[in-house]
């Protein structure tokens, strides 16, 4: 009996369900606001996926029923940084529903990554208006109340005053040994390994860009426990697992999926080590995006047979 899901609804739903042992641990280590903001960015998506649909005269019961808006506003809940205000995340949500899917001809059709899209432009344009991201050892979401958040999400209230919290990591400042560990990875480890298992994802990207992000990890000068300790930092496990893999967005052959991973794991660690943003994911699958076909390319060359070589 195969397991496998062949039909695009199938594929979506199977990818909300891995992403559901993720979001709980989250949750569990950062409170209600985790499944708030989840719950909004994907009705926003259900909202203006059914809009895009009706302005391009397209079915829009028919078009729902793939629920690859569902995907897309449980990718958006998790890849935004927590306590953005609603109107940030129809902003998000509208970039990569309205504009990087929808625009580019719809599901399929779109050569950037819709969730990254929509991070990137919340992440440039509004990075001055964010709140210092939680960590394990601050977990400073877990104490607030729905209330609080629903009243910080709609702009009911001021904004909270957060100055001497610091977002930066542990690996940061070397203090592994004193680290409290994140444990949302465990939970989208479990559901990225359960979709390769079902054949939803390839593994040779998430296993290139550990490999990348690690090594070069190493060459800035960090021991390699650090090195290691760093996968389960930020978003790198659910991006590894349910980002980077996106096959619309991601090269067709295996040589070009390694390649593709190891530039998107290399790139984030650049930025981690040297750039303005703690964690370089959004910027480095986007770059990863635009290369794809390059790499397709790259790879059928270097894997054809010697005589068509000679031929060309």
């Amino acid at each position: 009996m195969k397991l496998a899901p062949t039909s695009v609804r199938g594929i979506m739903l199977a990818v909300s369900v891995a992403l559901l042992p993720g979001i709980a641990l989250q949750a569990w280590q950062f409170g209600p606001a985790v499944w708030l903001q989840t719950g909004w960015c994907t009705l926003f998506a259900l909202l203006l996926e059914a809009l895009c649909l009706r302005l391009r005269q397209l079915p829009v019961r028919q078009g729902l029923s793939d629920f690859s808006w569902l995907v897309c506003g449980l990718l958006l809940g998790q890849a935004l940084p927590l306590m953005v205000p609603a109107w940030m995340m129809l902003v998000a949500a509208l970039v990569a529903l309205g504009l990087t899917k929808h625009a580019s001809g719809g599901l399929g059709q779109n050569r950037l990554n819709p969730v990254m899209a929509g991070l990137g432009v919340i992440a440039v344009c509004f990075y001055q208006q964010l709140y210092p991201a939680p960590s394990a050892q601050l977990p400073w979401t877990q104490g607030l109340s729905i209330q609080q958040v629903l009243a910080q999400q709609w702009l009911l209230e001021p904004r909270l005053q957060l100055d001497s919290l610091s977002g930066a990591t542990p690996l940061a400042h070397d203090q592994l040994a004193d680290a409290s560990p994140y444990v949302a990875w465990i939970g989208y480890l479990a559901g990225g390994l359960l979709l390769v298992l079902l054949r939803v994802i390839r593994l040779e990207i998430p296993l290139a860009m550990a490999a990348s992000s690690v090594l070069l990890c190493i060459l800035a000068g960090h021991p390699p426990l650090e090195a290691l300790y760093s996968l389960t930092l930020g978003g790198f496990i659910f991006a590894a697992f349910f980002i980077a893999t996106d096959p619309v967005t991601s090269p067709d052959s295996r040589f070009g999926r390694i390649l593709f991973g190891a530039a998107i794991g290399a790139i984030t660690e650049l930025v981690r080590e040297f750039g303005l943003y703690a964690d370089g994911l959004c910027f480095a699958v986007l770059a990863g995006n635009l290369l794809v076909t390059q790499l397709d390319a790259l790879s059928r060359r270097l894997f054809q047979p010697w005589y068509r070589v000679k031929m060309n």
